[in-house]
C-alpha cells in the first residue's frame, strides 16, 4: 500500500492538466482510429467510426456456373464453406492483411489495407490481389462498392483505366477514391460460339453502375447487386439466344459483366466498380481526405504494406516473446493469426436496439409485457466472438477479448473499454447482446433480439480494469513519473502522451461505471433469504427449464424446476469479485477512502458468505442452492420453516468460480478438493483441456449439449491465470497447482494448434473426447487467448 499511495500522489501532482489531456488525447485517438475495417460481418469492408456515413465492401462470385451470383459473396456466412479466411497480420491502426480461399467459386483473394495519417482521419488503401483455381475455366467477377448512408454528395466517372468517384460529406469533407485494375488483368475467355456473334459486349477492365437508393438501405449494397445482375443477365440472354438461333452458350463471363451506366450519377449514393477477371489479378482500391500530406498513390501500397508487415512482426515479438517460449516459426504465426483475427473482428456499430421497459416475467409466470421499443440510436466500437455467426458486440466475451487485446494496444483496447461503459444506462445496465441496426437485426432471431433490463451478464469488462490496475501497482518506483506514462500499453509503441489515460481523472471514471454496475448488480439480481437465514445471496434473472442464458454458460444445468428461491454460486463469486475490484479503484480515485472502507467491509462480509450458503461440506465443492418443500412436514403439527434449503450440485465449471475468480485462499482444504476435481480423468479433465461439466453428471453430453462436457477456452484460461497467479507460489497446495498448470497449459496449446493446421480456423469450443473443434467458425473471440497461454501472460 506504500507504492499505492506514491501513484496516487504521483497522479495527483498532475491532475490539474490532466483532465485537459484526456480530452485532447481523446480527440487525437478518435482521428487515429477514424478509418478501420470495421465492418467485420464482410469478408472485407471498410468503415469511420462515424454514424450514418461512408460504408465500402467487396463483392464476387464464381462465374463457371450460372448459378453462382446467387451465392455472392459479401458478409461472412458459414454455409459459404470457404476453406479459409482471417486475417493474418492486423495491427489495428494502419495495417492488416488477410486471405481468402473459395473453393467452391473458384478464387483465392489477398487484402492488404494500410492507412496514412492526416486530417479527418487520413487516407487509406487496399490492395486486392488474387488468382482464379486450376479448376475454373471462366474466371470471376469482382466489385467494389461505396454506399452513402447519410448527407453528403458523390458522383462517379469510369475511365478504361479505373473509376473515380469524388465525393463530399459534413464529417470526411472533400474525399476521392479510386478504384483501379491491374494493367496485368485479363479478361475471362470468350467461348469459340459467341466470338463471331452480334451483340456481345467488348470486355472492359472496369464497369461502374451508379445507383439512388434509401439511405436505410446502403447496407443491402449485395442484394440490390443482385437485382441488377440477374435483370442484365435475363436481357444478355435473350440477346443472346435470338443471335444464336437459340443455340447460346450461356456463358457467365458474358451474361454478368455490367455495362457502363448513370453517366448523370450525380443524385446517386451507391456505387459499384465490377471487374472481370481470369488468372492472376489485382486491383487498388485508394480513399483520400482534403489532406494533400495523406495521399497514397498505387506505387506506393505495396511498400507501406511490406514495412507495416515488418513493424508488426517485431512488435508481436517484443510483447509476446513466443520463440523465447520454444515456439517455431509455423507456431507463432499461428499466434499471429489468432491475435490478427481479434483485431480484424473489432466493429463500429451505430443504431437503435430492441428494448423493453419492463423487466421479463420469471419462469412460469404469464409474459404480459408491452411491446419492446427502438431505443435512440447510439455508437459502439466493440469485438466481435465470430464474424459470420456472431458478428455483433457482446458483453460476456468482451472482457476476455480486451485481456489479449490491452496487451497489444492499451489506447485501442481502452478505447473499446470505454464505449461498452457508454452504453450503461443511469441504473447500472448494459444490454448483454447489441444489436444495433437494421443490419444486426437481420442477423438475430426475432426472439433473441429484445434485451430486457432486468438482465444481468458476466461483468467481465473488469477484467480489463483489474488489469490496468496491477500494471500500476506494479511499477517500480524508481523513475516512477516517467513510467507512468507507460504503464499499460508496456511495449511504449505510442507516443507516451496517448498513454496518459492513466490518470486520477480516468480512474476515477472507471470507479463510477464499475460501482453503478455494482450497484445494479446487488440490486436487480439479489436473491431471497433461504429458510432460517436472514442473509442472501444473487441469483440470475431470465431463467428457463433448460438455459441461464444470462450468466453466459447458457445449459449449464441449474436446480429444476427453476425457482425464485435458488441461488447461484457464479453470480456470488461475480459480486464479490466486483467487490474486490471497486475496493482497489476506489483506492486510486479522488475521495474514495470512504468508498475503499465500505467496499472492504462489503468483500470481507461476501467471502465469508460465499462459503456458508455456496460450499457442500459433504461434496466438497462449491454449489448452487434452492429450496423445497420439508419431507413429512406437518403445518398443523411441526414447527418451524415447512421449506428447506438444498444444494444443487453439478461439478464443472459453475462449481470452479470461486477459484477461477481468486476468492478461494491459497491455504484452504477447499482449494485441495477444487483441484482434485479438476485433475481428475473422470470428473473435469481431459487431455485437450478442462471440460465444461463431469462425466459422471447425469447431464453430461445432453440435450443441447453446449456447455455440458465441451471445452472452453475462456474458461480454461481463467483456471490457468488464477492457478498461475494465486496458487502456484502460496500455499500447501503449490504442488498440485503447478503440475496441473503445466499439464494443462500444454494440452490446451498443442490441441488448439493441431486443430487450427488441421482446418485453418479457430474454434468456438472444442470436443472433449477428441479434442476436434466444434460449433461456429471462425471464432476468434475468447479462442484467440491461446496466445496469451502461449505467452504465459496473465
Amino acid at each position: 500500500m506504500q507504492l499505492l499511495g506514491f501513484v496516487v500522489a504521483v497522479l495527483a501532482a498532475s491532475s490539474l492538466a490532466a483532465s485537459n489531456d484526456i480530452d485532447d488525447i481523446q480527440r487525437k485517438l478518435d482521428l487515429d482510429l477514424q478509418w478501420g475495417t470495421y465492418r467485420p460481418n464482410l469478408y472485407f469492408g471498410t468503415r469511420p467510426r462515424l454514424p450514418s456515413s461512408l460504408l465500402s465492401g467487396l463483392i464476387w462470385f464464381g462465374l463457371d456456373n450460372q448459378r453462382n451470383w446467387q451465392n455472392t459473396r459479401h458478409s461472412c456466412e458459414l454455409g459459404d464453406n470457404l476453406l479459409e479466411y482471417g486475417y493474418s497480420r492486423h495491427n489495428g491502426r494502419d495495417f492488416g492483411e488477410q486471405l481468402m480461399v473459395d473453393q467452391d467459386q473458384g478464387v483465392e483473394i489477398k487484402s492488404e489495407f494500410i492507412k496514412v495519417p492526416g486530417e479527418r482521419g487520413g487516407s487509406w488503401a487496399v490492395r486486392f490481389s488474387g488468382r482464379t483455381l486450376e479448376e475454373n475455366v471462366q474466371g470471376v467477377s469482382l466489385a467494389y462498392y461505396f454506399g452513402l448512408e447519410g448527407n453528403g454528395t458523390m458522383a462517379l466517372d469510369v475511365s478504361k483505366r479505373m473509376a473515380k468517384i469524388t465525393g463530399e460529406t459534413p464529417d470526411l469533407g472533400p474525399f476521392r477514391i479510386r478504384i483501379v485494375p491491374a494493367k496485368h488483368n485479363q479478361s475471362p475467355p470468350l467461348h469459340p460460339a459467341l466470338q463471331k456473334t452480334k451483340g456481345i459486349p467488348e470486355a472492359v477492365k472496369i464497369a461502374g453502375i451508379a445507383m439512388d437508393v434509401p439511405k436505410k438501405n446502403v447496407w443491402r449494397a449485395r442484394d440490390l447487386f443482385q437485382e441488377k445482375l440477374i435483370k442484365h443477365a435475363q436481357q444478355q440472354a435473350n440477346a443472346i439466344l435470338k443471335n444464336t438461333d437459340g443455340k447460346g452458350p450461356l456463358t457467365g463471363s458474358v451474361l454478368f459483366q455490367l455495362e457502363n451506366e448513370g453517366e448523370d450519377n450525380s443524385n446517386s449514393n451507391l456505387f459499384f466498380a465490377q471487374m472481370m477477371v481470369h488468372g492472376e489479378f489485382a486491383f487498388d482500391v485508394i480513399y483520400e481526405c482534403e489532406d494533400t500530406s495523406a495521399a497514397i498513390k498505387s506505387g506506393d501500397i505495396g511498400a507501406l504494406a511490406s514495412n507495416r508487415r515488418k513493424e508488426f512482426d517485431i512488435q508481436f515479438d517484443a510483447v509476446f516473446g513466443l520463440r523465447e517460449k520454444g515456439f517455431d516459426e509455423e507456431e507463432v504465426e499461428i499466434a499471429q493469426k489468432a491475435l490478427s483475427s481479434l483485431i480484424g473482428g473489432i466493429g463500429y456499430f451505430y443504431g437503435s436496439s430492441l428494448v423493453s421497459d419492463e423487466p421479463k416475467p420469471e419462469y412460469g409466470d404469464i409474459d404480459e409485457t408491452s411491446e419492446p421499443r427502438l431505443s435512440n440510436p447510439y455508437s459502439l466500437f466493440a469485438g466481435t466472438p465470430s464474424r459470420p455467426f456472431f458478428p455483433r458486440g457482446f458483453l460476456w466475451d468482451e472482457g476476455f477479448q480486451l485481456l489479449l487485446l490491452s496487451r497489444w494496444d492499451a489506447d485501442l483496447s481502452m478505447d473499446v473499454l470505454r464505449s461498452w461503459y457508454h452504453t450503461m444506462d443511469k441504473n447500472g445496465w448494459m444490454a448483454r447482446e447489441q444489436i444495433l441496426g437494421e443490419e444486426a437485426r437481420s442477423k438475430v432471431p426475432k426472439e433473441f433480439q429484445i434485451q430486457y433490463p432486468n438482465f444481468a451478464n458476466p461483468p467481465t469488462l473488469l477484467f480489463a480494469v483489474q488489469a490496468l490496475v496491477d500494471r500500476l501497482e506494479a511499477v517500480s518506483t524508481a523513475g516512477m513519473v516517467d513510467q507512468l506514462a507507460q504503464v499499460y500499453s508496456t511495449q511504449g509503441r505510442h507516443n507516451s502522451a496517448t498513454e496518459q489515460t492513466l490518470t486520477r481523472e480516468y480512474m476515477q471514471d472507471l470507479l463510477q461505471y464499475s460501482s453503478r454496475q455494482l450497484e445494479f448488480f446487488m440490486r436487480t439480481q439479489a436473491g431471497e433469504p433461504l429458510p432460517g437465514s436472514l442473509e442472501h445471496g444473487y441469483r440470475w434473472r431470465g431463467r428457463t427449464m433448460d438455459h441461464t442464458l444470462t450468466s453466459g454458460i447458457d445449459d449449464y444445468p441449474r436446480a429444476r424446476p427453476p425457482s425464485t428461491r435458488e441461488l447461484h454460486v457464479d453470480l456470488f463469486s461475480w459480486v464479490t469479485y466486483m467487490l474486490s475490484v471497486d475496493t482497489e479503484l476506489a483506492a486510486f480515485a479522488r475521495n474514495g477512502l470512504e468508498l475503499n472502507q465500505t467496499r472492504e467491509q462489503q468483500l470481507e462480509l461476501h467471502l465469508r458468505l460465499l462459503d456458508e450458503l455456496h460450499w457442500n461440506s459433504e461434496r466438497n465443492m462449491y454449489c448452487d442452492v434452492t429450496v423445497q418443500p420439508r419431507d413429512g412436514y406437518d403445518e398443523l403439527e411441526d414447527e418451524g420453516e415447512s421449506e428447506e434449503s438444498v444444494f444443487v450440485c453439478h461439478k464443472g465449471y459453475v462449481s470452479l468460480f470461486p477459484m477461477l475468480l481468486g476468492l478461494v485462499p491459497p491455504e484452504s482444504p477447499k482449494l485441495g478438493h477444487i483441484l482434485d476435481m479438476i485433475e481428475d480423468p473422470d470428473e473435469l479433465w481431459s487431455e485437450f483441456g478442462i471440460r465444461s461439466l463431469s462425466t459422471q453428471d447425469e447431464f453430461y453430453g445432453k440435450g443441447e449439449d453446449y456447455w455440458r462436457g465441451p471445452i472452453w477456452i475462456n474458461i480454461n484460461y481463467l483456471v490457468l491465470s488464477s492457478l498461475h497467479k494465486h496458487y502456484m507460489s502460496d500455499g500447501p497446495h503449490q504442488e498440485q497447482a503447478n503440475r496441473i498448470y503445466s499439464k494443462l497449459r500444454q494440452n490446451l496449446v498443442r490441441n488448439i494448434l493441431d486443430q487450427f493446421r488441421q482446418t485453418r480456423f479457430f474454434w468456438e469450443q472444442y470436443n472433449p473426447h477428441d479434442g476436434h473443434g466444434q460449433g461456429t467458425h471462425p471464432f476468434t473471440g475468447w479462442t484467440s487467448l491461446v496466445v496469451l497461454i502461449m505467452a504465459e501472460k496473465y
